[in-house]
């Protein structure tokens, strides 16, 4: 990385239903060979690269956006089971879905 690069904060969602939790990144313009994931103890973090370039012979006049390089890192909750994750990234949304620990679930008990 070097100085001259900015990174920003992508957009997010991150929600829980019984199963596990669910993280959605928005990443526009970003390809997965462009991003990097890992965990830090119980920490996710997220590194991209945007590479998009004008085509050869164009010269941008005018915009309203930028692809813009991001980063972000998010603290997972302790009921997480990270050996179950799991990431997709498919039309500029990654998504990171991770089941709850076994042993933090609901159990029926029979009554006999």
């Amino acid at each position: 990385m070097n100085a001259e690069e900015k990174f920003v904060v992508p957009s997010t969602q991150f929600v829980e239903n019984p199963e596990g939790y669910e993280l959605k990144v928005s990443l526009p313009g970003i390809g997965k060979e462009d991003a990097e994931l890992h965990v830090e103890g119980r920490t996710l973090v997220l590194k991209a690269h945007s590479k998009y370039q004008n085509p050869a012979g164009f010269k941008q006049v005018a915009g309203e956006f930028d692809y813009e390089n991001y980063a972000m890192s998010a603290d997972l909750p302790e009921m997480a089971d990270l050996s179950t994750m799991s990431a997709k990234l498919e039309n500029g949304i990654l998504s990171v879905t991770i089941k709850k620990r076994p042993e933090t679930q609901p159990k029926k008990i029979e009554i006999l």
